[in-house]
């Protein structure tokens, strides 16, 4: 009741306010007639009385006062106060203002778009149930050189086993892909993920029409059904919401659609058009050879993925000793959280750049702190009359606080504003693959944080100012009278803000400089092939309707045939995979022991390596370098001798002191088997696994001779004479007029594959590189009006100077070595600062050192050089000074 008593009566008094007060001075003069009545009753006359009590009470108004000041509502009453004073210094000041806003705009809207970024990709959960027990497994194979391995049918039983750990686990077989008839007869291929029936289930997932799979539809043998993407759904069905039940042919077979999945669902990557249940056949589920599953599991309660990769490592173990044959190669089975294994690739440049806009944001807060102690001069005396009139130090820093204040809410609206519009920019630094799960959403955390720094915007460039002008001296100051000078407290604070500056631009410069020059780097490295004029398609065959191997490989053969004959076609081939589109491991296992086929190959003589199928006119069109031997022709047929081809690498790992040339290994096919083959070729490495990765060990096969091999030809590469794009439509007509319901997706130059190779890397230096660019304009504009200022406040001492006789030159070059001291000295601390920064960015970097020389010595001149730049026009106004005006005005 108090509570609501006292809110009712703050309320009253701020709207009611002549009513209130004439209650106060009815209460107070009744207060003072009871006292004077009683200093009557001890003798004295009325008039002495009252007297009496007034010099024991104080005065009415002072009384008034320490009553009001007493409730709430008076700070309300004078924050309003202050507010509409801001209004009015902040009018007066339009130039000021304007400046301060703006450059609080800039960054709070930076820091403010960075950091949704890292919210909706880092920090905001993953939109499934438990989000933070889930997690990936891999097999760790870092002793050949591949850290992450897709599980095997066979380990992930094994894993699932594990009770213990796991509350569930699911798999995943997302390399399967579906032709389907499209709109006016036009082909289409849809990507699809084999899935265990539990996955989403895991996920915690509900589909927004119809069911998810049922058990008894994960076996094999069982009807086929399928779930719908929300994508798919509007596009080839329309939206019709009558699908589930209806039947639909993919590859040529029957499957019932049994639901939708959400417009936001696109697991485990953006491109999966629809979900089947991989229905494992026991021989599957025994297989342990082939690499191709991807692991979800959900962990039991109280489990971490600490204790999990323990047990994990344990379990490994112990089959790598029962199969050794096999296992050799597998360290251990890891544990990645999910939300990690999406991140990885983005986490560290995301966190430069969130390091990169809090830096913006520091200068920024020093650009207007000195902006402030600037103003100090004018103000001195405005602040030294309100502390004679009884102004309390604590008062002015709070109306000097509330200015602050204003203009980071300014700031802060309009950096919200920027932020807003950054979205459809910086949804690029979104993983490819959580792009449809996650989006930039102006949210409440977002909000906050805008709100929060704003804040903290408000505390950093404006608490240290207002304490300062807070101690001005009331008698000096109201003596000097206009001569008022900033002291040199103010003069030294402001050329400590302007050296922060220069020292976190100089680290911004170095960072983006390092990230720009990877890239540099990254865009020269040689990928063992070339990537100009050349069009690459996705044609994946049907096993049902090419279940044999000869029918398909006749299926090549045709398609080649049709597109060699285009008119600009210089050379053609097919490859099972293109160089970086897929880096999850080793191709295939290859014996080094005897040559003799019935001899059995020794485990401790076996090695991995990549398996590449290709037809002939598969280097000749992406260029890759013959180094000795020959290359693959018509010749290499099934009847043939067995050939291979064989990259740099793997030549100098398995014969280092010999010719590899004309050497038979063994290779391991489906179901154990094997075969040897001769090496007729070595050509030059090629990048596979990524521009700044070292190149595998990598063999190529003959698609008429890979029979039992796990890869297949899928991807057409064709080199033309001209711009490759315009023979996109010509591809297509060329592959359907040998079937004209196949397929042709994914259409690209091998530029743009390159392009996408480095795309994230070279988004975040561009970025960074940017944000280095602002915050070097900030501290060059930091240093310009500090020096703008000196020179306004030595004026007179100026004026002295050149009466007495001074040169302009030397008037110039006493401003400008002010000017070279405070970017000298904020070059030291930023090269300093710099040393101990970007040795953190080591993993993020490409062929240059962290602690790079030229990097370091461009950046320090570059800044030093547009800083000298900053300060030559104040330096050339002050040898301008008139010394008949400057003494006259002071």
């Amino acid at each position: 009741m108090s509570l609501l008593r006292s809110l009712s009566d703050g309320l009253r008094s701020l709207f009611r306010k002549e009513r209130v007060s004439q209650e106060l001075d009815e209460e107070l003069n009744g207060f003072l007639e009871m006292a004077a009545e009683e200093k009557m009753k001890e003798g004295m006359n009325r008039k002495d009385a009252l007297r009496a009590v007034r010099l024991e009470r104080g005065t009415l108004e002072v009384t008034k006062e320490i009553v009001r000041s007493a409730s709430w509502e008076s700070f309300v009453e004078t924050l309003w106060q202050d507010l509409r004073f801001t209004a009015r210094m902040l009018r007066k000041n339009p130039g000021f203002t304007a400046v301060a806003v703006l450059t609080l705009t800039l960054g709070i809207g930076a820091t403010a778009s960075i950091f949704s970024v890292v919210d909706a990709v880092l920090v905001r959960r993953l939109p499934y149930r438990n989000p933070s027990r889930l997690v990936s497994l891999y097999e760790d194979r870092s002793s050949t050189g591949f850290h992450r391995r897709q599980f095997t049918p066979a380990n992930f039983v094994d894993c699932k086993a594990q009770t213990a750990i796991f509350e569930d686990i699911a798999a995943i077989d997302a390399d399967r892909f579906y032709n389907l008839a499209g709109n006016a007869g036009t082909p289409e291929r849809l990507s699809a993920e084999g899935v265990t029936h539990n996955l989403f289930s895991i996920l915690g997932v509900k589909p927004a029409l119809g069911r998810v799979f049922l058990p008894e539809e994960d076996t094999a043998g069982s009807e086929h059904v399928v779930l719908l993407s929300y994508r798919l759904w509007l596009s080839r069905f329309g939206g019709d919401r009558n699908v589930v039940g209806q039947t639909v042919l993919l590859d040529g077979e029957k499957y019932s659609v049994v639901g939708v999945m959400p417009p936001w669902f696109s697991f485990p990557n953006k491109d999966a058009d629809l979900w089947v249940p991989t229905a494992f056949t026991p021989q599957q589920l025994a297989d342990r050879g082939a690499h191709f599953l991807t692991i979800i599991a959900a962990l039991q309660p109280g489990v971490d993925v600490a204790r999990a990769n323990a047990q994990l490592r344990v379990l490994s173990q112990n089959l790598r000793q029962q199969h050794m044959d096999i296992m050799r190669f597998v360290d251990r089975f890891v544990a990645v959280p999910l939300q990690e294994v999406y991140t990885q690739d983005v986490r560290g440049g995301l966190t430069i750049l969130l390091v990169a806009v809090a830096c913006i944001l520091l200068i920024a807060c020093a650009n207007i702190a000195n902006l402030l102690l600037s103003r100090a001069t004018v103000r001195q005396r405005e602040i030294a009359l309100r502390t004679a009139l009884g102004a309390g130090r604590a008062r002015i820093v709070r109306q000097l606080l509330t200015e602050s204040a204003v203009l980071a809410t300014a700031g802060g609206m309009l950096g919200i504003l920027l932020t807003k519009a950054s979205f459809t920019f910086l949804k690029v630094l979104i993983p490819e693959d959580l792009s449809r799960t996650v989006s930039l959403t102006f949210n409440l955390r977002l909000l906050g944080f805008a709100i929060l720094i704003s804040l903290v915007s408000t505390f950093l460039f404006g608490l240290t100012p207002a304490l300062r002008i807070s101690r001005t001296d009331v008698n000096e100051s109201l003596k000097e009278g206009a001569r008022a000078g900033s002291g040199p407290r103010n003069k030294s604070l402001g050329n400590l803000l302007v050296v922060g500056e220069v020292a976190l631009s100089v680290v911004l410069l170095v960072g983006s400089g390092l990230l720009l020059k990877t890239l540099a780097n990254l865009r020269a490295v040689d990928p063992g092939f070339r990537s100009d004029q050349v069009l690459t398609a996705q044609i994946d065959v049907p096993d049902i309707k090419y279940p044999d191997f000869a029918r398909r490989t006749q299926f090549f053969q045709a398609v080649l045939g049709r597109v060699r004959a285009l008119p600009t076609v210089t050379s053609a081939g097919f490859t099972s995979v293109l160089p970086f589109t897929w880096k999850s491991g080793m191709g295939g296992f290859l014996g080094m022991a005897g040559f003799q086929p019935d001899e059995v190959v020794r485990p401790d003589l076996q090695y991995g390596a990549l398996d590449r199928v290709v037809s002939p006119g598969y280097f000749e069109a992406m260029r890759i370098r013959l180094l000795r031997g020959r290359l693959f022709d018509d010749h290499d047929g099934p009847d043939a001798p067995s050939v291979a081809i064989i990259n740099g690498t793997m030549a100098r790992k398995f014969w280092p002191n010999e010719d590899a040339l004309g050497k038979r290994f063994r290779f391991t096919l489906v179901g154990g088997s094997f075969r040897l083959f001769q090496i007729v070729g070595i050509v030059d490495d090629v990048k596979e696994m990524g521009l700044d990765e070292p190149p595998k060990e990598e063999m190529y096969f003959p698609y008429w001779q890979a029979q039992g091999n796990y890869m297949v030809p899928s991807t057409l590469v064709v080199h033309t004479k001209g711009d490759p794009t315009s023979l996109a439509g010509a591809v297509r007509e060329a592959v359907w007029s040998v079937d004209p319901d196949q397929p042709v997706s994914k259409v690209v130059t091998m530029d743009g594959v390159l392009d996408r190779e480095v795309g994230q890397r070279g988004v975040q230096a561009v970025l960074l590189g940017g944000l280095a660019a602002l915050a070097m304009t900030l501290a060059c504009v930091g240093i310009y009006g500090v020096m703008a200022y000196l020179v306004t406040q030595q004026n007179h001492e100026i004026g002295i100077r050149v009466a007495l006789g001074a040169h302009s030159r030397k008037i110039l070059g006493l401003v400008l070595a002010h000017g070279a001291k405070l970017t000298a000295t904020g070059v030291g601390v930023g090269t300093a600062a710099a040393f101990l920064v970007t040795r953190l960015m080591r993993s993020l970097l490409f062929g240059v050192s962290p602690f790079d020389p030229l990097t370091f010595a461009t950046v320090a001149l570059v800044l030093t050089v547009v800083a000298i730049a900053a300060c030559y026009i104040p330096a050339r106004r002050a040898s301008r000074v008139d010394p008949i005006v400057a003494l006259r005005f002071e």
